[in-house]
């Protein structure tokens, strides 16, 4: 019997996340990374990835690594320094998106040690315009087949297709990267490509350029039209008429897409929207005037949304027209300033390092060439300028990284070093997926018990009991655990538990300040007659929030009386619902817990 060497078998591994893992459906209330289950189910098969790497790094009995790989390990590390600072008091919040992108680095760095030649290099590319292309068949399912009461919950009325990701813009950056990739490919492999080849790539264009249309993504678009763009030197230097009838089938898919606009019920997005640059302009530029105050330090990783509210609170006052913030948002849509809010100039500079080193290991290739190997990883990078694509959804992250493999490989060959270690290695290998399979497996686990327990009307609170992982979803069962604290106090006169809330409370607004947290401590103190904090307190929310329906004294009123009748449900679903709504919400509205 043949063996299946273990680069086979992280290629096959690799093909069924793609084409399976990728598309996991499962209910849940919204919101942005292990809060999707998607991405529990992708980091299960990242983490098998990474052990399978680095068992076959023992095998090789050396180290597989690059130039730019190396980099963007020393722009890591840069990263990390910011947890020395001594405004750290809440970059225990900040360890997520760290352990993210370390697991994306190791991700890369099992792909080295395969060794994968270049026939298998090209089947990376093909498998994941494979999971894109089945990302593209559910995005038509749900703008042209799906009815009223659908089984996944999809919105027809806005009908603005998202597929597996819950978010528009998301899933318009992907059909970007799949139209911009299958063109790439129709290009490179046309005198290679057999008839259903071709009639597969075909049809990629046409559905990836008509899911542009309808879904109405201005980050989509302009990611698509200028990853075009870059190709026409690539286009050119190989034959002009290769490209033709790509241009071609992307026309009739737009002219489907924009004759689809006339004939199916949807959210018609006017010309206006694309000249507009929304609230995302007043954000831009009082993120680098928060990073001019703390140029060095930023405010401390974790404290982003708690100093920005402050900060943006502050300039309404000095600034005329300056418009009222959203409520939670907790990201500036742009990750460098993110990034640079928090970090100060330090993180900016990490991420301006991996950029600046991709951008010399371009300076290898013919220009054409380098051209079109940007076009490839920009619809992705543009869009995490924009929003924060990268904490929604692992795919993304994943396939950027592919992307930038397939650039760095073909440019800058793998060097080899001798490693000896190999027992720790092997410990690694096998440590790595034994703490992250069992931990997104019971995540998935407590996801069901905790969507279940919310969709069931929030009338069966022992369901939170059966929650086999609190830590995956922390954040929400704290706020359903706590909503309910307050409910069960309000009713039941119970000083105690008010005073529970109201602690719990006052702690949480100091690193995450929710406009429903501030809401239910008024209640709260409405309950143990302090009537005074209550407007204290309420002033304070208002002036944070000014124009929060949530915090209009009618709403306030209705809660009291709501909690005093005896009707729960009203703290209970303003908490959870505010809580992380986001993900059915399009660009420009603010961002989810996590």
């Amino acid at each position: 019997m043949t063996r299946i060497s273990l680069p086979s078998l992280w290629f096959w591994c690799f093909a069924v996340w793609l084409l399976g893992g990728m598309h996991f459906f499962m209910h849940n209330p919204g919101g942005a990374g292990l809060y999707l289950p998607f991405n529990m189910v992708g980091w299960i098969f990242v983490s098998l990835l990474i052990g399978l790497g680095l068992w076959q790094m023992t095998l090789n009995q050396a180290v597989d690594y690059s130039r730019f790989h190396l980099w963007c390990w020393l722009a890591f590390a840069l990263l990390l320094l910011p947890l020395l600072y001594p405004n750290n008091r809440f970059a225990d919040h900040a360890l997520p998106r760290l352990a993210g992108v370390a697991g994306g680095l190791l991700f890369y760095f099992s792909l080295l040690q395969c060794r994968f030649d270049p026939a298998r290099r090209y089947r990376l590319l093909h498998l994941v315009l494979a999971g894109i292309t089945l990302e593209a068949l559910f995005g038509l399912v749900q703008y042209y087949l799906l009815t009223p009461g659908n089984w996944i919950g999809y919105n027809i009325q806005s009908n603005r297709p998202y597929g597996i990701f819950q978010q528009p813009n998301v899933m318009a950056s992907l059909m970007a990267t799949g139209l911009v990739l299958a063109c790439y490919l129709w290009l490179e492999e046309q005198r290679r490509l057999a008839p259903g080849q071709r009639l597969w790539l075909g049809g990629v264009l046409i559905a990836t350029a008509l899911l542009l249309v309808v879904g109405q993504s201005r980050v989509g678009q302009l990611g698509a039209l200028v990853g075009l763009l870059l190709l026409l030197p690539l286009a050119w230097h190989q034959g002009r008429r290769r490209l033709l009838p790509a241009l071609a089938l992307i026309a009739a898919g737009v002219a489907l897409g924009l004759w689809s606009l006339t004939l199916v019920e949807g959210v018609q997005r006017g010309l206006d929207v694309y000249t507009a640059s929304g609230l995302r302009k007043h954000y831009w530029a009082q993120s680098l005037a928060l990073i001019g105050q703390h140029p060095w330090l930023g405010v401390g990783y974790g404290d982003f949304e708690h100093q920005f509210m402050r900060f943006y609170a502050g300039q309404r006052e000095a600034l005329s027209g300056l418009p009222p913030m959203e409520p939670n948002l907790d990201h500036p849509h742009n990750e460098l300033l993110y990034w640079g809010v928090e970090g100060g100039l330090l993180p900016v500079f990490a991420i301006l390092l991996a950029a600046l080193a991709f951008v010399r290991l371009l300076a290898r290739a013919p220009w054409h060439q380098a051209l079109a190997l940007t076009a490839l990883v920009w619809p992705i990078a543009l869009h995490s300028q924009t929003e924060y694509p990268l904490y929604h959804s692992l795919a993304h992250w994943i396939i950027l990284l592919t992307l930038l493999y397939w650039a760095d490989s073909r440019l800058a060959p793998p060097e080899r070093r001798p490693f000896r270690p190999w027992l720790l290695a092997r410990f690694t290998a096998l440590l790595i997926p034994a703490l992250v399979v069992p931990f997104m497996l019971t995540g998935l686990q407590t996801a069901y018990v905790v969507t279940q327990y919310e969709r069931g009307g929030y009338r069966e609170p022992q369901r939170l009991l059966a929650a086999s992982n609190p830590m995956a979803w922390l954040t929400r069962l704290e706020f359903n655990a706590m909503s309910l604290r307050l409910v069960v106090g309000a009713q039941q006169r119970d000083l105690r538990a008010l005073q529970a809330y109201l602690s719990w409370g006052e702690e949480f607004v100091r690193h995450t300040p929710r406009s429903n947290i501030y809401y239910n401590m008024v209640l709260a103190l409405n309950h143990l007659d302090r009537r005074q904090e209550a407007e204290r307190l309420l002033a304070l929310a208002r002036h944070y929030y000014p124009g929060e329906q949530l915090l209009h004294q009618d709403s306030i009123s209705k809660a009291l009386r709501s909690l005093d009748e005896g009707r729960a449900s009203a703290a209970q679903s303003a908490t959870a619902d505010e809580a992380t709504k986001r993900t059915r919400n399009i660009s420009g509205q603010s961002l989810p817990v996590r």
